[in-house]
Formats: structure tokens, sequence, C-alpha cells
């Protein structure tokens, strides 16, 4: 029986505060070279979260793959090793590069390895701002509610200082 592959929806918060220009604009020529069909959404100035650093630039990027998610995280893991990050970073740190994946189609898992729905999603405006920007009627698989609507309850932490006039 011939294995059929499904062309995967995905959605992965991108963050750096070193060299963030210059990161990120890498981080989307590559995506944009391995993925298809690729949207981004506006970058956000934020705050630094748990430390004291510089300011962050992020922003959500959607695209389709025929990449299984572990697949998918591998790689994506070595877009960042390939920017200067390192394995060994604390949680709450500076970052080269940091590329989560927040959606994967509508997948629920919990495992060792992965964690989707990304948590962040309901407790961050520097995930749902963009999140919304890029797809305001998309519905939350676990919380079965549109971003647009979570971005409306504000009941999560305010990071973001300012919208950013970004040329990639």
């Amino acid at each position: 029986m011939k294995e059929e592959k499904n062309n995967h929806c995905i959605f992965v918060g991108i963050g750096s505060n070193i060299d963030r220009v210059k990161n990120i604009k890498s981080c989307i020529k590559l995506i944009q070279s391995k993925f298809e069909d690729i949207k981004i959404s506006p970058v956000y100035e934020t705050r630094s979260m748990g430390f004291d650093g510089p300011n962050f630039y992020n922003l959500v990027c959607s695209f389709y793959t025929f990449l299984d998610l572990y697949n998918l995280k591998k790689n994506l893991n070595n877009l960042e090793l390939d920017h200067g990050r390192s394995l060994n970073e604390t949680k709450f740190s500076s970052r080269t590069l940091d590329i989560d994946i927040l959606y994967y189609d509508n997948l629920i898992i919990s495992n060792d390895i992965i964690k989707l729905p990304r948590k962040e999603i309901l407790d961050y405006d520097f995930v749902i701002q963009p999140l919304t920007d890029l797809a305001p009627n998309f519905i939350h698989p676990e919380v079965k509610i549109k971003h647009k609507n979570i971005l409306e309850k504000e009941d999560f932490e305010k990071n973001i200082i300012k919208k950013i006039d970004f040329i990639f």
C-alpha cells in the first residue's frame, strides 16, 4: 500500500534579540526556499521576558510542508543552530534565533519532544497578535476560539512595544 502524504499547514513563531534584522531576514529567506505558500505577519518589537536583555523582534510565519512533525522540528532546530543558537541556553535568555512551532494543522499533542498547540498562544501578546494578523478566523484546536476572539479577551501578558516597519 502506498503511503499518502499530506500537505500540512504550519504556523511558527520567530524571534531574535541578537542581530535581529540580519537573523530574521536570513531565517525568512531560508523558510521561503524550503516551504510553500509562505505568509508573514508584521514584526513586533517586544520587551525581553524573564531576564534583563535587549528587546526582541517577533513575528509569525505560516507555510505548508509535507514533512512530518518531528522532521519539521528537526529542520527548524537546525535552522536555529545555523544561526548560532546554542543547545544549552537557559529558558529566558538572549537568542540569535528562536523558532517555535505554534500549530501543525489542528494537531493536539503533548510528549517529551513537543507540545502543540503551544501554550504561549494564550499567554503572550507577541504570539497572539501576529497570529491574528495572519489568520484572525483560525480556530485554536484546544480552546475552540478564533484568534481574533482570543486577542479581544486581553487576559495575556503584554510585551509588545510597537510594530516595526520591517522590509524582508
